[in-house]
């Protein structure tokens, strides 16, 4: 499934009828694709260097991106408390 379509699914899904257990498991699985989509973000901006460096808001923002644990959570253990 292409990025686009799988950000199209995750945000149409009415939440409103779901269970606890249903909505963090929708919860995760749109926390793992955000991941997903900087971690490809990441790799981007890290492959640019040259367009990066006439970019001072890329520059910052890459800065941001390396600060991130975008390494996939299991599916059966919650994100540890903001």
């Amino acid at each position: 499934m292409s990025d686009h379509s799988e950000t199209d699914r995750l945000v149409s899904v009415d939440v409103s009828g779901m269970s606890g257990p249903e909505l963090l498991a929708h919860l995760d699985a749109v926390e793992q694709h955000m991941r997903k989509l900087r971690r490809t973000e990441l790799a981007l901006l890290e492959g640019s260097p040259e367009i990066v460096a006439q970019r001072p808001e890329l520059q910052a923002h890459l800065a941001h991106l390396r600060t991130l644990d975008l390494e996939d959570l299991p599916l059966d253990t919650p994100p540890p408390p903001a």
